[in-house]
């Protein structure tokens, strides 16, 4: 006999005896003579019940055990007997830890038959270890909860009347010990879920998927895809999560991934700890020289953490000894570093310094530039070299921005709107838009794709409407930019284009259908646009439960991840 039916033979034959003598023979005489009909089957569970599976595997457990019971009551003691009574029912709350051992047994709903309850709690303790439960029935603290009816009637301990129960904690710690496991995908369903909790307010949800948000960043830092890394960290700096500023500095210092790099200082100016800026500074001259990219994105973080003065000592360096040429970047650098005495041979260099030079010295002016800077870029407007001329239109266009620009200098720029060089008539086409919205020079029909582009500035709508069926990629983008949310029909017909550029453009006047459907698109950029447009549009209250799910069922440490937290992360 297994150690199930001993168990239950015992209970049987303590029945009897408490039954007083004369139960000791079976009922009907010396043969068995049941008290009743056998009784049928219990019902299956019902599909769609939570964890049906698994109740049915439990059962498969308990069940044979318990039916052998009642039968033993029903062959061995009278029907008038208290344990053959059908009425009788207890309900019991079992907790299952993760390998299936039954942690805990409480009576919930005791029967008010004492020997029958305490049938039903040996036949439990006989049960474990159950089936290993699957982790989607977990409650916060890591048991299963299943409460289970042991009945004298047909339900018998069948799995139709069983239930998965769910014993909640404070959401806030269950997220964070679920964080501590790399548990993202749990800690997102459990916060979806809580929607159903009376205990959890929406602050309570919001707070908690802030964490998971920040986590995913965290997680696409450590991503082997390079692409992913990238997004997560311009993602952070974005977002502001200060949380994440130290492990975005160690991507500041030399490192093989110079993309990445660059991203990383980008990030640490945007997310304002001023401890980096030695980081930041170190070895300056060396790159201004051999690597100006990487030496004017450490510079422009410098400004922008309010440290510039870090930088003047490399760019002092680098500029005080020159002779008639100057170094290009550093001459760029003064633009977001200005230095007044430095500045004060910006004329020199510009008349005696070679083409690099006098364009430098144009990209070094400041807006809002003085008359004698005004000067420079009159010169710099009819050089010979098509490099210090664009340079100097852009630096006209800056220099209109807190003064008024000299009447010869924008009689200029119309002149140049018709240069031999498109990358200068681009440029004065782009700084006329900008500063005479509406000018005569139209350049729609220009054969240069970046000077129609250009055009898109400043221009009228039907410009606008022949500019947005351009046949460049770049014209079409430019044109929706410039129509911004004017003409929605226009910027739907342009969400299915077949360039990336073109329906990211088109994304400001989209409705949150097409943005829903852009937010999946093949191109990073497109999606990550469009989902962060759709969550500021909607704020974070309505979006948090969908963008849990989707982020639960994203792969881990993908840019679909990343572009999630950005999203949530910057709507409010």
């Amino acid at each position: 006999m297994s150690s199930g039916l001993a168990l239950l033979a015992s209970l049987a034959s303590l029945a009897l005896a408490l039954a007083g003598g004369a139960c000791g023979k079976p009922a009907g005489g010396p043969g068995l003579a049941a008290s009743g009909p056998r009784l049928p089957p219990p019902l299956p569970v019902d599909p769609s019940a939570r964890g049906g599976d698994y109740l049915t595997a439990v059962a498969a457990n308990i069940q044979p055990a318990w039916g052998q019971f009642l039968e033993d009551c029903r062959l061995r003691l009278p029907a008038a007997h208290p344990l053959n009574a059908p009425s009788l029912a207890a309900v019991a709350d079992v907790a299952i830890a993760r390998d299936g051992r039954i942690a805990n047994v409480q009576l919930s709903a005791p029967s008010g038959n004492e020997d029958f309850d305490r049938a039903a709690q040996g036949v439990l303790r006989d049960a474990s270890p159950l089936p290993r439960p699957p982790a989607d029935l977990r409650s916060d603290d890591d048991l299963v909860y299943v409460r289970w009816t042991f009945a004298r009637d047909r339900r018998q301990a069948g799995p139709a009347t069983a239930q998965v129960m769910n014993v909640e904690l404070p959401l806030a710690g269950v997220v964070d010990k679920l964080l501590r496991e790399g548990s993202l995908f749990r800690a997102a369903q459990r916060i979806a879920a809580s929607t159903s909790s009376a205990t959890t307010t929406d602050a309570d949800r919001i707070t908690a998927a802030e964490r998971v948000m920040v986590a995913a960043l965290r997680e696409g830092l450590a991503s082997g895809n390079g692409a992913v890394r990238r997004a997560a960290v311009d993602a952070i700096g974005r977002a502001n999560v200060q949380a994440l500023g130290p492990d975005v500095q160690r991507f500041v210092p030399p490192i093989a991934d110079v993309d990445l790099r660059l991203v990383a200082i980008a990030a640490v100016g945007q997310l304002g700890d001023a401890a980096i800026a030695p980081a930041l500074a170190a070895d300056l001259r060396d790159d201004l020289v051999a690597r100006p990219r990487l030496a004017l994105a450490r510079i422009a973080a410098l400004a922008a953490l309010g440290q510039g003065g870090a930088a003047l000592d490399a760019l002092r360096a680098e500029l005080a000894g020159t002779g008639a040429n100057a170094t290009p970047a550093a001459l760029s650098a003064l633009a977001l570093i200005p230095d007044a005495e430095l500045g004060k041979k910006l004329p020199s260099w510009f008349q005696r310094g070679d083409a690099r030079t006098r364009a430098g010295v144009c990209t070094a002016l400041p807006a809002g530039a003085p008359a004698v800077a005004q000067g420079l870029i009159g010169f710099g407007l009819r050089d010979a070299d098509a490099g210090v001329r664009a340079a100097c239109v852009e630096a006209a266009a800056r220099s209109a921005g807190n003064s008024k620009l000299d009447g010869a200098l924008l009689r200029r720029l119309r002149e140049l709107a018709h240069d031999r060089d498109r990358a200068v008539r681009a440029r004065a086409i782009a700084a006329l838009g900008a500063l005479e919205p509406g000018h005569r020079e139209r350049a729609v029909a220009d054969a240069a794709p970046e000077v129609r582009a250009a055009s898109a500035i400043g221009a009228s709508e039907a410009d606008l409407r022949t500019l947005v069926v351009d046949r460049d990629a770049d014209v079409r983008a430019a044109a929706l930019a410039a129509l911004g949310e004017r003409i929605p029909a226009l910027a739907a017909a342009a969400a299915t284009d077949p360039s990336a550029l073109v329906r990211r453009a088109a994304i400001p006047a989209l409705d949150d259908e097409r943005l829903a459907i852009l937010a999946s698109d093949a191109s990073p950029e497109v999606a990550s646009s469009a989902l962060v447009r759709l969550a500021s549009r909607r704020g974070r209250a309505p979006i948090t439960v969908p963008f849990l799910h989707r982020l639960a069922i994203a792969g881990e440490g993908s840019a679909e991840r990343v572009r999630i937290a950005l999203a949530w992360l910057l709507a409010r």
